[in-house]
């Protein structure tokens, strides 16, 4: 796979084969399109941090796990993590993969991203998706975050820039799109969403095939 330049991305997205909604030019960078930060975040509900409860994320979470609210701004303490969402909606065909890129400029404040990957080929085509984010603070100090908004004309006030994305072209069409894809459990967030592993790979009756290497170990055991 290779990366997209900013022409063939400004393309793209007048195509419609690539969704960044809002689009606006003066983020495109040559390779990379500048991401903001929107206004809902989750974080971990207090009572279970100061109980030092053990969770299992193959297991369902507590529905009151996580604490949801809407932000003009948060200051992030020291070493803390929560969740956000990206202003921007996103979707990508199935010839097509968008790659997630921290924020130098606010990683050389101390935040960062948990998990780096890309929205899948196929996600977000059926109904635009806006990204969870795992920030951490890494700095001693607290750090702020500000939300973009929107008034009722339209008008941005932007907020945090907060990751980066790129484009990069598939060799071959998958033959399940991630929008299809049984176990495609993100392919609808519209909102910050917590871990959905408890949701996927479900099939239990799933047995080693004769010639894995996982066979010597039960053999021989």
């Amino acid at each position: 796979m290779s990366i997209f330049s900013d022409k063939q991305v400004r393309s793209l997205v007048s195509d419609g084969k690539i969704i960044i909604d809002p689009y606006f030019d003066v983020f495109q960078g040559p390779n990379c399109y500048h991401c903001h930060f929107g206004g809902k975040i989750k974080r971990i509900n207090f009572k279970y941090i100061k109980e030092e409860i053990v969770f299992n994320p193959l297991d369902k979470l507590p529905q009151d796990f996580y604490e949801e609210l809407e932000i003009d701004d948060y200051v992030m303490k020291p070493g803390e993590f929560i969740l956000g969402e990206s202003f921007e909606y996103f979707g990508t065909n199935g010839e097509h993969v968008i790659r997630l890129l921290n924020s130098s400029s606010l990683a050389r404040v101390g935040i960062s991203q948990a998990a780096l990957g890309m929205i899948n080929a196929g996600c977000g085509m059926k109904q635009p998706v806006k990204l969870t984010l795992e920030l951490i603070n890494n700095s001693p100090l607290p750090m702020k975050l500000v939300a973009t908004k929107t008034d009722n004309n339209g008008v941005v006030s932007w907020g945090t820039e907060v990751l980066k994305i790129a484009i990069e072209g598939m060799d071959s069409k998958p033959e399940n799109l991630y929008d299809e894809w049984k176990y495609g459990v993100y392919s609808v967030d519209d909102k910050v969403a917590g871990t959905k592993m408890a949701d996927r790979f479900k099939d239990k009756d799933l047995v080693i095939p004769t010639n894995s290497l996982h066979r010597k170990g039960l053999n021989n055991g």
